[in-house]
């Protein structure tokens, strides 16, 4: 019962920005393709695990300095906003309801909140329901935030295919 309370409480947060994205379009993406960016998004931490691991166990530091900032900004950052940038590109992107800049904003927010998800499942699984608050409150909002950035990057490019 712990465990499906410790789910449900790393699961929400990410669920609730979608439906804020979501809320915030004039002209709503259709739920499948909104739900299907999210499942694939869920689905990015798994080559990003992978590269992850790969990447941390060829280029193993030895001051450790340098093993935080190549963690933080190659491992973590790099390689989880890659994933989600794909899922982004590689399936939404080419939907055709992404027909407007807006679009791009809500479904990478939508990937990485999908990301965010199993991520903080892995996270609150382990740390409880501390964790499960802080991230909810911080990490979360921030993946999305990253995701919004990157989508609205995505929308004007779609927009503006001359440039």
């Amino acid at each position: 019962m712990t465990y499906l309370l410790l789910t449900v409480a790393a699961v929400l947060p990410a669920v609730l920005l979608v439906w804020y994205f979501q809320a915030r379009d004039t002209f709503p993406e259709p739920p499948g393709v909104l739900w299907a960016t999210f499942a694939y998004g869920c689905l990015s931490v798994i080559p990003a695990v992978i590269i992850g691991v790969t990447l941390e166990q060829t280029f193993q530091a030895t001051h450790a300095l340098s093993a935080a900032a190549f963690e933080a900004f190659v491992i973590a950052a790099l390689c989880e906003e890659a994933c989600k940038l794909a899922v982004l590109l590689g399936y939404s992107f080419r939907h055709s309801a992404f027909d407007e800049p807006m679009d791009g904003i809500v479904y990478g927010a939508t990937a990485s909140l999908g990301f965010a998800a199993v991520e903080n499942i892995m996270y609150v699984l382990d740390g409880g329901f501390g964790l499960a608050i802080v991230r909810g409150v911080l990490s979360v909002p921030g993946h999305a935030a990253y995701g919004a950035v990157m989508g609205y990057y995505v929308g004007r490019a779609r927009a503006d295919r001359e440039r």
